[in-house]
């Protein structure tokens, strides 16, 4: 199966922490009750997906328009989702691995969740997250769509917002530090998101968390090693190398552990990266990794947040990820958190998530619904960073 990570809810709602949190929204206080109320009106609405939810008893359905635009003469296509009541600025989302793109019913779902709250959420369409190739042109592509945005889009003035899912993390921080858009996006969210991607393979392939400050990770997700071997094709020169280990990742996404003849004929290129997919040794990690072609070790190396300087990052960032994660260990979000400034970062560990799917228990309901008053609030142009 191919590794989808666009939010994904269940129908099942946290009706029993209900009590709980109105008590919590009591204690708050009064003045700021209404977004309160309305942060759990979201959260049930994220957890119902398609299905019935209050939110969607009080709020019509948002008009979603497909489009095209061109910034430079580069062309794309995207969604724009108009909200009732638009009153919190432009969302940017980046959809994550997934064929199916923007429409993903799922990445839809959670767009018109944006859009009943107040946003006018922009979905533009990302080849290389659709086809797992993602490199520096979804950076590009990102950054066109702020510019974009920015341009058109209602309360342009006060700038966009990026909403990151899982692997788009990297592209959307890299794109959100470009010089011309740094100072017009007002706030980042990930979800799910990667910060080192030497220790996300190492994770991937052997299961160590190196940055996990010698706690023990979860072991990874059985077909994740295989995702990551596709992600990486693009940028092997050897045409027929690209085609043949597709081929074996496809057998071995599909459950199959059988001979893979496809691997007698790689070429020096094919071989290195194989070699590094199927290492399961920790300490050999760095050395397959050099061993690599300059083309693969060059887009590797381009959308590593570790390795980069984030001083260019002038927006707020919010984090959400879960402590359970099988795909990209919480770590790395601690780790970027880390990396900024005092302040500038904010993380939510919630137990509710896997990657990004959200569990039907919703163990962790309370975390999840300060998090999303937490956007509704920097929405609403409070708490921003200049």
């Amino acid at each position: 199966m191919h590794e989808d990570d666009t939010p994904h809810r269940r129908r099942r709602g946290p009706l029993a922490l209900l009590p709980g949190l109105l008590l919590g929204l009591l204690l708050a206080g009064c003045s700021a009750l209404e977004r309160q109320h309305e942060s759990l009106l979201v959260l049930g609405d994220l957890a119902a997906g398609e299905e019935p939810s209050r939110l969607k008893q009080r709020v019509t359905l948002p008009d979603r328009e497909g489009l095209t635009y061109a910034v430079e003469g580069r062309r794309y296509v995207a969604d724009l989702y108009h909200p009732p009541s638009p009153r919190r600025g432009t969302l940017v989302l980046v959809h994550g691995l997934t064929d199916a793109g923007r429409r993903d019913p799922r990445l839809m779902a959670f767009a018109r969740t944006q859009a009943r709250a107040g946003f006018t959420v922009l979905v533009p369409e990302l080849d290389g997250l659709r086809d797992f190739s993602v490199g520096m042109r979804e950076v590009e592509g990102i950054a066109d769509a702020v510019r974009h945005a920015t341009a058109t889009l209602p309360m342009a003035g006060e700038g966009p917002a990026l909403a990151a899912i899982s692997f788009a993390t990297g592209p959307a921080l890299l794109a959100a530090m470009e010089p011309d858009i740094a100072q017009r996006v007002r706030f980042v969210i990930a979800v799910g998101g990667y910060y080192d991607l030497t220790d996300l393979l190492r994770y991937a392939t052997t299961g160590e968390d190196r940055g996990g400050a010698g706690l023990r990770a979860l072991p990874p997700q059985a077909d994740l090693r295989w995702a990551m071997l596709q992600s990486q094709l693009h940028a092997l020169e050897d045409a027929e190398d690209r085609q043949r280990l597709a081929a074996v990742a496809r057998r071995r996404l599909a459950g199959d552990e059988g001979p893979a003849p496809e691997l007698a004929g790689l070429g020096p290129e094919g071989k290195a990266l194989h070699a590094l997919v199927v290492n399961r040794d920790p300490a050999r990690v760095a050395s397959l990794l050099a061993a690599l072609p300059s083309s693969l070790r060059d887009e590797f190396e381009a959308l590593d947040l570790a390795s980069r300087d984030l001083d260019a990052l002038k927006a707020r960032l919010v984090l959400v990820h879960g402590p359970d994660d099988r795909v990209i260990p919480i770590s790395h979000s601690r780790r970027l958190r880390d990396a900024l400034p005092a302040g500038q970062a904010r993380l939510f560990e919630a137990g509710g998530l896997g990657h990004v799917e959200v569990s039907s228990r919703w163990r962790d309901a309370w975390t999840l619904w300060r998090a999303i008053h937490h956007v509704l609030r920097l929405g609403e142009g409070e708490g921003r960073q200049r």
